[in-house]
C-alpha cells in the first residue's frame, strides 16, 4: 500500500468519527488548503472541527511502528522491527497550520492543534496534543475550553475558513510541495557551488565576501552561508 493510500485511509477513519460520533452541534471541513501569497506554498489541513469547545485543527498520521519524538531535533523517529527512519515533526507542522487558521478567525476563537495517530502508537510521544485515534472523542469532549461557542459562532467560523481556503486539490498540493522542494534544492546547490568557486552562478563574476555574506557587485546576487 502506498503512503498516500495509507494516509487517505487514516484520514477517512478520523473523518468518519468526527462526522458521525459527535453529539453536539458542530461543523467539519476536510482537506482544507491555504496558499501563502508570498511564497506560493500551499498548506493542507486534514480536518478542521468547529465545536462548542473550540476550533480543532487536526493532522492525521497513519504510521506503523514505534514513534519517538526528539525535542532537540525537527524530526521524529519511526522504528519498525529494529529499523529506524526519520520523519517530519507533525506537531510542528500542525502548529503552523493552527497559526493560519487563527489568522483567519481572529482572537475571538480558541484554535487547538491535534495530531492523531490512527495506529494508536501515540503513547511514545508524551505530548498532550498528540493522541491516539481511540482517544479523539474524549480529548474533544474533555477539552478545558474558556468559552462555549454558540451555533452562530460555529457557523461563522466555518464560513470564514471556507471562504479563506483555496480550491487546490490534494494532488495539486503534493505537486506544489514537490516543485518547491526541487527549487530549494537547486538554490542550495547553486549557493554551495558559489561558496566553493567564489564565482557568481548567475553572471560568472567574482563574488565579494565579508564574513558569511556573499555579494555579486555585477548582478546583486547575494546570500549568507
Amino acid at each position: 500500500m502506498s503512503k498516500i493510500t495509507r494516509g487517505q485511509k487514516g484520514e477517512k477513519k478520523v473523518k468518519d468519527i468526527l462526522k458521525d460520533k459527535i453529539k453536539e452541534y458542530h461543523r467539519l471541513l476536510n482537506d482544507v488548503t491555504f496558499i501563502n501569497e508570498n511564497s506560493e506554498m500551499t498548506h493542507q489541513v486534514d480536518h478542521i472541527l468547529f465545536h462548542p469547545h473550540g476550533v480543532f485543527v487536526i493532522e492525521t498520521k497513519n504510521y506503523y511502528g514505534k514513534i519517538i519524538s526528539d525535542t532537540h531535533d525537527s524530526f521524529w523517529l519511526k522504528e519498525i522491527k529494529g529499523k529506524v527512519e526519520r520523519i517530519g515533526d507533525p506537531l510542528k507542522q500542525n502548529k503552523s497550520h493552527t497559526k493560519l487558521v487563527k489568522r483567519c478567525l481572529g482572537k475571538d476563537y480558541e484554535v487547538i492543534p491535534i495530531v492523531v495517530f490512527v495506529k494508536n502508537n501515540a503513547p511514545y510521544i508524551g505530548d498532550e496534543n498528540v493522541i491516539n485515534l481511540k482517544d479523539l472523542l474524549l480529548f474533544i469532549d474533555s477539552y478545558p475550553y474558556q468559552k462555549e461557542l454558540s451555533k452562530v459562532e460555529i457557523d461563522k467560523a466555518y464560513h470564514l475558513i471556507k471562504e479563506s481556503s483555496s480550491k487546490v486539490s490534494k494532488k495539486e498540493h503534493l505537486e506544489n510541495i514537490s516543485y518547491l522542494k526541487q527549487i530549494r534544492l537547486e538554490n542550495q546547490r547553486e549557493i554551495e557551488e558559489a561558496v566553493t568557486s567564489r564565482i557568481c552562478p548567475r553572471c560568472n563574476s567574482p563574488l565579494t565576501i565579508k564574513g558569511t555574506s556573499y555579494t555579486c557587485p555585477n548582478c546583486d546576487f547575494k546570500f549568507k552561508f
